[in-house]
């Protein structure tokens, strides 16, 4: 009889301990695998973020601007012809810098002129452009009337082209289109007349 109660006793207290330890096990486990789940960084596939396009919205970089519509059949000098400051007096004010500029620079607009660009100030460059062939000098458009605060370029020329940029602006910082300062310079009459039409230089317009 003894033997029997000792028996049952034993039994429940077996029963009993494996019933008190599965609830601590599954509280363990849950805690696990919440503090790994919470540990895992979650990583988001950048390449399929959707990014906000605007057909009508463009900005046209240097590249898109068609130079060689505007290009000039002739050579140019290999010989530097003196300055010549009887032609334009109020350039001699910059004297050093057109010389400089003149003496270290090479041919880098419509065919034969050397260009003298400097700072007038806060998003303002000025500068001249003198003719190799008989030094003769002349104004670049640049200065205060042809700047812009958000300016993506300034002063986009090319060696055999007449086409000269004066600048590429922005209406606002965050804008994401462009607007062109644009001249074109008449060998014949010695002087630029502006562009205000972008198709008549901007390529795909």
């Amino acid at each position: 009889m003894k033997n029997n109660l000792a028996i049952i006793i034993f039994t429940l207290c077996v029963f009993g301990c494996k019933n008190n330890t599965k609830p601590d096990h599954q509280f363990n486990d849950s805690l696990k695998a919440d503090s790994v789940a919470t540990s895992i960084p979650i990583i988001k596939d950048t390449s399929i973020i959707d990014t906000p396009v605007s057909n009508h919205e463009e900005i046209y970089h240097t590249d898109s601007i068609n130079f060689e519509k505007f290009v000039l059949d002739a050579e140019s000098s290999s010989v530097k012809a003196p300055i010549d400051w009887s032609s334009y007096p109020k350039a001699k004010d910059f004297k050093t810098r057109i010389t400089e500029a003149y003496k270290s620079n090479e041919v880098s607009f419509a065919g034969n002129y050397v260009l003298a660009t400097f700072g007038c100030g806060t998003s303002c460059i000025m500068g001249f452009m003198i003719d190799v062939r008989d030094g003769k000098i002349y104004d670049l458009p640049l200065g205060e009337e042809n700047s812009c605060l958000f300016a993506e370029d300034r002063a986009i020329c090319k060696t055999n082209s007449l086409l000269f940029i004066s600048s590429i602006c922005k209406e606002k910082l965050e804008s994401t289109k462009a607007y062109y300062v644009a001249y074109l310079w008449d060998e014949h009459k010695k002087e630029f007349s502006s562009l205000k039409n972008e198709e008549e230089f901007l390529k795909n317009k």
